[in-house]
């Protein structure tokens, strides 16, 4: 897919940045979040914020944000049914009209007041860029722990990406329009919320890929895919859902015109009738 034409909305020759945060009975790490925001330098940024009825003192720190920052950028409020993690963000999607989007979690915070100047500073730099991502940054107990997967993913990025969702979300920029023409994000509660955008992404466009972090991502019990060993491992099998949904085999990559994978299933197909020989269910 192609996207000319895109025209940048400058400030001061920065483009603007939507950050884009969703909330359901977020108040325990949501203004750790909020504040990070109204940290940054930089300021050519709206805020959209999605909640989904909560029930906590949620609305309640949000609107107290609001009335503190209403006037240094924009900030637009609205709510939408508690559907899943992957709804939340495909509606305030909608509502995004800055050129690269960011997707900041009520459990996520800025790692540096010059967080969005760096990454808008890479677009900037390169007009045809389309999305970049950084090293995956996290907070574990109050300790902060950077962990480097974009030297795994500079050696080949496909396969790398093929092979397990090594993309740091919290650490991700992305053009708008690419996240509109490719998807958005996957409401199928049995595949990976973002894997499925990266995957088919990267068969048009490269990732920027920079040895730096951006966001951190705090991991603790309530986390959607990180908050249990259970919570984890169920987290990988969306991922391997995800691959065979999105056609991929780990390390082989697209499969459909991959001669291997027309011999996988040659092999698959004399397995089964194989084991249709001694299924006593026939007799």
């Amino acid at each position: 897919m192609e996207m000319d034409g895109i025209h940048l909305m400058k400030k001061n020759n920065y483009p603007m940045i939507s950050v884009i945060t969703c909330t359901f009975n977020s108040e325990k790490y949501l203004k750790k979040a909020l504040e990070s925001i109204q940290k940054q330098t930089y300021k050519n940024i709206e805020h959209i914020i999605n909640d989904s009825y909560s029930t906590d003192k949620t609305l309640a720190i949000i609107k107290k944000y609001i009335e503190h920052n209403k006037k240094d950028y924009r900030i637009k409020f609205i709510q939408s049914q508690p559907n899943g993690v992957a709804n939340a963000l495909n509606v305030a999607t909608k509502e995004a009209t800055g050129d690269i989007i960011h997707y900041l979690h009520s459990d996520d915070y800025y790692y540096k007041e010059e967080s969005l100047e760096k990454a808008a500073s890479h677009f900037t730099n390169n007009s045809s860029l389309v999305w970049l991502t950084g090293n995956f940054l996290v907070e574990i107990g109050g300790r902060i722990i950077a962990i480097p997967q974009t030297h795994l993913l500079r050696i080949n990025p496909e396969k790398a990406l093929s092979a397990m969702n090594i993309i740091s979300h919290e650490n991700t920029f992305l053009k708008r329009e690419a996240v509109q023409l490719y998807g958005g994000f996957s409401e199928d509660k049995n595949s990976v919320v973002e894997y499925s955008l990266w995957l088919r992404l990267i068969k048009d466009y490269q990732p920027l890929i920079v040895d730096d972090e951006f966001t951190v991502f705090i991991i603790h019990k309530g986390s959607t895919s990180t908050g249990s060993v259970i919570k984890f491992s169920k987290a990988v099998q969306r991922a391997f859902k995800t691959q065979r949904k999105e056609k991929i085999f780990p390390l082989i990559g697209y499969y459909e015109d991959n001669d291997f994978y027309h011999q996988y299933k040659k092999i698959v197909e004399k397995v089964k009738e194989f084991r249709s020989l001694f299924d006593f269910e026939n007799f």
